[in-house]
């Protein structure tokens, strides 16, 4: 590779520019601060602003204990979306589906389910591969071993009985 007339390796502006990428990647790729909730309105509103940057096509997991606020965060994130349907928990159903315009909600609660090869059989896959849909899935550590390449991971964290820490990972 020749960079202004000499090999890369010899010219003086590689350094520059190895310095450079560090530089934006460590200013651009920095941790961001979690949103400190102490309402379920506040993680609704958070939600509802957050879903408003997200592009369809994308995979959200919602990582967190038993009431930390991820149906709370799903509700919001519907309703920035656009969605007017009343979004529930889909423990039981493990899936529910929503549609608006043409795009698609996916929200997946997998729970129950005892095996990858159950979400699976209920064609997961084909639900994340969905350039038209966003999904957003609770208790996702049953599939960590999928390679999801436009993944958003979510940790919510119980502070206290009004109080949640929502951390984009």
């Amino acid at each position: 590779m020749v960079l202004h007339g000499k090999p890369v390796w010899e010219s003086r502006t590689l350094p520059v520019f190895i310095f450079s990428l560090y530089l934006y990647i460590t200013l651009n790729m920095q941790q961001i601060e979690p949103f400190k909730s102490t309402s379920p309105e506040e993680t609704f509103n958070f939600a509802k602003k957050f879903a408003q940057s997200i592009e369809y096509g994308s995979v959200i997991l919602l990582i967190g204990d038993l009431g930390s606020g991820k149906t709370t965060f799903s509700k919001g994130f519907s309703k920035g979306l656009g969605f007017d349907d009343v979004i529930s928990s889909p423990t039981y159903p493990i899936l529910n589906e929503y549609s608006f315009n043409d795009h698609y909600l996916y929200h997946f609660d997998l729970y129950r389910l005892k095996s990858i090869s159950e979400f699976l059989e209920i064609g997961g896959l084909e639900y994340l591969s969905n350039k038209q849909a966003i999904a957003l899935i609770e208790w996702p550590e049953l599939i960590k071993s999928i390679d999801i390449s436009n993944k958003i991971n979510i940790k919510f964290e119980y502070v206290s009985e009004n109080e949640r820490l929502i951390s984009l990972q």
